[in-house]
Order: structure tokens, then sequence, then C-alpha cells
């Protein structure tokens, strides 16, 4: 238990920097259909850290009435450095729950949602909820392809930057708790590096 309090100070002095998003409900009637797919790699600058990151997610289950495809097969990751290329944090996925593509101005967006591990210099710290999403400008001359990531500790969702483990039930999305608030949030434009999405 100390090691783990341990483990949250020194993370949360690196990352701490709230931004909030809302959770939506939906529904369970899961149907088997073509999933879209979408991966990237490469890097962006958030407060004046660099932020590694690589990810590939296809298939899974479609949901045709909330449009997120589910159980896919998925690998995201996010490496935070500090300009020396020394790495501070290690955000990697350990189980992703559903993911979903969509059309916007400009180009298109895929948001990833899951558990993930948190690997730090003294530790690993597990079961963290993440929501990724990447934006492919799709070549558009005017736009530029981003990346943001946020991420829940456990805790219970009554507490800023924490996510309710417990209640939790894949096969149930209404049952995912979080709070309004992340425990971290990053998020910039590629410096380098390339996002490709498919909708279908």
């Amino acid at each position: 238990m100390k090691k783990t309090a341990i483990l949250i100070s020194v993370l949360s002095l690196l990352l701490l920097s709230p931004t909030a998003f809302a959770l939506t409900d939906t529904t369970n009637s899961l149907e088997t259909s073509n999933s879209p797919s979408a991966s990237g790699r490469g890097w962006f600058v958030f407060n004046g850290r660099r932020h590694n990151f690589a990810f590939s997610v296809q298939e899974g289950t479609l949901n045709e009435t909330d449009n997120w495809s589910y159980a896919p097969n998925c690998n995201l990751s996010v490496t935070i450095l500090n300009f020396k290329g020394d790495r501070l944090i290690q955000i990697k996925s350990a189980r992703v729950w559903r993911y979903k593509t969509d059309q916007m101005e400009g180009g298109s967006r895929v948001v990833i949602v899951g558990v993930a591990n948190v690997y730090t210099a003294i530790g690993v710290l597990r079961g963290w909820w993440f929501r990724a999403v990447a934006k492919d400008a799709g070549g558009v001359d005017t736009g530029v392809d981003s990346f943001s990531i946020s991420l829940w500790r456990t805790g219970g969702a009554k507490n800023i930057g924490c996510w309710t483990t417990r209640m939790f039930d894949p096969e149930h999305p209404g049952s995912l708790r979080l709070n309004p608030t992340p425990f971290y949030t990053a998020l910039g434009r590629l410096r380098g590096g390339t996002i490709e999405i498919q909708v279908t």
C-alpha cells in the first residue's frame, strides 16, 4: 500500500493536468459486421515533454446501434520523455474494450478506450482507464494529424481522476463509471509520424 502511494505521488508530479469529457451510456445489442481500422506512430510535445505514441486497432464486433466495435485486436503505447531522451513514464494497453471511427471536418478520427498499465521508474501501476483519440487530416493541406490520451486511476468515480473498477462489466456499457475529470490528459499536433484511419 505504501509503495502504491509513492508511485501515485511520483506519477501525479509528472503528469497531473486535468481535462474533462462526458460519458454517454450505450446499448449492448451487438452484431457481427465489417469493422474499420486505424494505426499510427509518431510524437508530439505537451507540457514541455515529448510524447511518443504507437497504436494499431482493427476487427472486433461492431454494435450497429452505438457504432462502437467491441473486443478488437489492438495495441497502444505512449511513452513520455524529457528532452534528454530519458523515459519518464510508459503507458501500455492491457485490455482494449472498444473503439470507433468517424468522419470529421478535414479528415477522420478514431477513439480507443480500455484498461492500461502505467510503467514508472519505481514500479508498475495497473488497472488505469484510458481514452485515446487520434485524428487523421487525410492529406488535407490545411489539416494536421493529432493525438490525445486521458487516464483515470482506480479509486472510485466519486474521486477526481478516478474510475470505479469493481462496477464495470464489459458486457454492459452503462456500467462504466468515470469521474468527469481525468487524472491526466496529454494532447498535441504531430511533430513527426503519421496516422491512418479507415472508416467503413
